[in-house]
C-alpha cells in the first residue's frame, strides 16, 4: 500500500518557511499529502489567495495532492481545525506521518496530549480559570502543575503541534516535529529569506516588492505576478459593511443560533454594531477572556448565514481534491480503493443528491466562503468557483508545465 507524509497548512501564501518544512518531511522518503485550508483562515478572515492559485503553487513546489479542510472545520478554534484536518489525513488510509512545525520541537507533545485529555486537567483548567486568569494563561498553567516541567504553550506553531496530537491519540499517524525557522507566526517585517505569511502579505499590498520576492521560492512570485495578482486580499471596508448589516439584521437570540457563541458573548457581538471599523469592533469584543481570532470567527460564521449546527460538524464527510501530481495520482487511486469518503473533484449541476446530511451541509459553507471571498475580492470576483474550477494536475514529468 502506498504510504504518505501529511502536512497541515493554509500556505496564504507558500513561502520559504513553508519550503523548509516541506523539505525536512520529504527526508522521510514519502510522498507528500497536505490538508489545506481553503476560502476562510482559521484566523477569521478571507485567504489573500484564493485556494486554487494556492493548491497550484503548493503542488509546483513538491506537494503531491492537495486536499481542502472543509470552512466547517477552518474557521474553529485550533482544536476542531486540527481535528478535522487529522481525519482527513487519517480517513485516506495512507498517511504514517505528520510534519507539525513547532517553535519548541523538544517539548514532548504527545505526553502533553495525554495530559490535556485527562479529568485532572479539565480540573485544574477550570481552577486557574476561577481564579481571574485567561484562557491560555489557565491553560499553561495547568499544565506545569500536572507535567512538573516549565513549559510555555504560548506560541501559535507549539498550540497546533498540541492539539495535532491530540487529535492523533487514536489514529495510526506518528508526529514528527519540525523546528519553525526564525521568525514568529504574526512577525510583521521581512529581514530576510524566512518571513511570516503576515509579514508577506502586508509587503505585498505595500509593493514592497524586493522584500516579497526575498521571502518566497521563485516560482512563488511567478506565479503570484502571473496570475490574479489584481485580486490579492479583500476588501476590509466592505467585509465590516456586511457584518454591520447582518448584526443590525439579528437580535441576540439569533445570533447565538447562527454562530458558535457561549457565555452571553452574543451581547458582546451584538453592540459591535455601533462600531464605524472592523478594528473598532474587534478592539470593542475583545476581551480577556475572547482573542481577537475568535470573535473575527463568529463574525465570518454570522456572515455565512448558516444555522449554528454547520459549524459543529464532527468529522469532514468529502475529499475535496484542488490540486494534484503524478505522484498524487497514484495517491489518489490508494484513497479511492479505500472507499472512506466520496472523492470531489468538480462540482456537478446537483452535488448534494444522493449524499449524507453532513456532506451537504459540509460543501453548502465551502461554496457560501468561495462565493463571500469572490464578493471582497478587489476586484471582485466571479461566482461560483467551486463550479467552474477543476483540481490543477502538475505533471512532474514535464518541466514546461505550469
Amino acid at each position: 500500500m502506498q504510504q504518505a507524509v501529511g502536512i497541515i497548512a493554509e500556505y496564504n501564501p507558500f513561502h520559504n518557511g513553508h519550503l523548509y518544512h516541506l523539505k525536512e518531511a520529504q527526508k522521510t522518503g514519502l510522498p507528500v499529502i497536505a490538508v489545506m485550508s481553503g476560502t476562510i483562515m482559521q484566523r477569521g478572515e478571507p485567504a489573500f489567495w484564493n485556494k486554487w492559485l494556492r493548491a497550484r503553487i503548493a503542488v509546483m513546489n513538491g506537494i503531491d495532492l492537495i486536499l481542502e479542510l472543509p470552512a466547517a472545520f477552518s474557521l474553529r478554534s485550533a482544536e476542531f481545525f486540527a481535528q478535522g484536518a487529522v481525519a482527513i489525513l487519517q480517513a485516506t488510509g495512507c498517511v504514517k506521518y505528520l510534519a507539525c512545525g513547532a517553535e519548541n520541537p523538544n517539548y514532548d507533545f504527545k505526553t502533553i496530549a495525554r495530559i490535556t485529555l485527562s479529568s485532572k486537567f479539565k480540573h485544574q483548567l477550570q481552577l486557574g480559570l476561577k481564579t481571574g486568569l485567561t484562557y491560555a494563561a489557565a491553560y499553561s498553567s495547568a499544565i506545569e502543575e500536572l507535567s512538573d516541567k516549565k513549559i510555555h504553550l504560548n506560541m501559535p506553531n507549539d498550540i497546533l503541534a498540541l492539539e495535532y496530537c491530540k487529535a492523533l491519540e487514536n489514529t495510526s499517524i506518528s508526529p514528527i516535529f519540525i523546528q519553525r525557522q526564525q521568525t514568529g507566526y504574526n512577525e510583521s517585517s521581512i529581514c530576510g529569506s524566512i518571513a511570516s505569511a503576515t509579514a508577506i502579505r502586508a509587503a505585498f499590498l505595500e509593493q514592497r516588492i524586493t522584500q516579497v520576492q526575498t521571502a518566497l521560492p521563485p516560482i512563488v512570485w511567478q506565479k503570484l505576478s502571473e496570475y490574479h495578482k489584481a485580486a490579492a486580499g479583500y476588501n476590509e471596508q466592505l467585509l465590516w459593511q456586511l457584518i454591520k448589516y447582518r448584526l443590525a439584521m439579528l437580535g441576540t437570540e439569533e445570533i447565538a443560533d447562527s454562530c458558535q457563541c457561549s457565555e452571553g458573548l452574543e451581547n458582546l457581538i451584538k453592540e459591535a454594531v455601533r462600531c464605524s471599523s472592523l478594528s473598532e469592533a474587534l478592539q470593542c469584543c475583545t476581551k480577556k477572556r475572547y482573542p481577537t481570532a475568535r470573535i473575527r470567527r463568529l463574525f465570518l460564521q454570522l456572515l455565512l448565514q448558516k444555522p449554528r449546527h454547520y459549524f459543529e460538524q464532527k468529522v469532514p464527510a468529502y475529499f475535496r481534491v484542488l490540486a494534484f501530481s503524478s505522484t498524487g495520482r497514484q495517491i489518489l487511486k490508494v484513497i479511492k480503493a479505500q472507499n472512506e469518503l466520496p472523492i470531489i473533484t468538480k462540482l456537478g449541476n446537483n452535488p448534494y443528491s444522493m449524499q449524507s446530511t453532513s456532506l451537504k451541509e459540509q460543501l453548502e459553507l465551502d461554496i457560501a466562503s468561495s462565493n463571500l471571498s469572490a464578493l471582497l475580492r478587489m476586484p471582485p470576483q466571479v461566482y461560483g468557483s467551486d463550479f467552474l474550477t477543476s483540481p490543477y494536475y502538475y505533471d512532474t514529468s514535464d518541466t514546461s508545465a505550469g
